[in-house]
């Protein structure tokens, strides 16, 4: 699964890293860096609307647009890979809503030891999800978005049994646009990084750069 993750960049660096810029809108308004973004809360996500690749702030935990209210979002926050079509919530959104959750990394336990998850070569750790716009009580659109999962990799099965689908960062405009079967192997980053983290990242209150600094482990 994926229950947190962090926002190691600022930025500049998601214009620099997504080439230039020239090819997306960048509407997102919110402080970076952060390093422990929890459900509930928002991230930059790069997302396809009206022709427009634009990266904004959307709340994790899906709302679907026909929710009566956002009760059951905390719950939504992952959508398993297996099952994707035959969730309501979802298989709607599996070809015209497909979204990137713009990540340096996310969080998973082993028992009560957190690690930390991100990539070698790279600054940001692009993470494929669906989202869906929801009008509130005060007829506002609330975007929102949930991070599709899957079995983990034999490389980091120890850690924990799902991961999230982690997407390679040169095709995502084919993931944004429909135009790769969603468990294409192509679309997945293969150089991944990983290494055990303090437990200060346990408390949500704790958003600080120790919470992806490398812990040595006791034997």
């Amino acid at each position: 699964m994926c229950g947190r993750f962090a926002l190691d960049f600022n930025k500049e660096v998601i214009i620099e890293e997504l080439d230039g810029g020239e090819w997306f809108e960048y509407r997102y308004n919110l402080t970076l860096p952060r390093y422990n973004v929890a459900p509930l809360q928002f991230a930059p996500v790069l997302f396809l609307e009206e022709k427009r690749y634009m990266i904004d702030a959307f709340r994790w935990g899906l709302t679907p647009k026909w929710a009566k209210d956002e009760s059951f979002a905390s719950r939504m926050i992952n959508a398993r890979l297996e099952t994707l079509r035959e969730k309501p919530a979802y298989r709607n959104l599996t070809v015209r809503r497909r979204c990137v959750i713009l990540t340096s990394g996310y969080f998973e336990w082993q028992k009560n030891q957190p690690w930390y998850i991100t990539v070698s070569n790279s600054s940001i750790l692009p993470l494929a999800g669906l989202w869906d716009v929801w009008t509130t009580p005060e007829q506002s659109p609330l975007y929102t978005f949930t991070v599709i999962t899957k079995d983990a990799d034999s490389e980091i099965g120890f850690i924990h049994d799902r991961m999230p689908l982690i997407l390679n960062k040169k095709t995502l405009k084919l993931w944004l646009d429909g135009n790769v079967p969603i468990n294409d192997s192509a679309m997945l980053m293969k150089d991944k990084a990983y290494y055990p983290v303090s437990t200060v990242v346990n408390k949500v209150q704790n958003d600080m750069p120790i919470c992806i600094e490398r812990i040595k482990q006791s034997l």
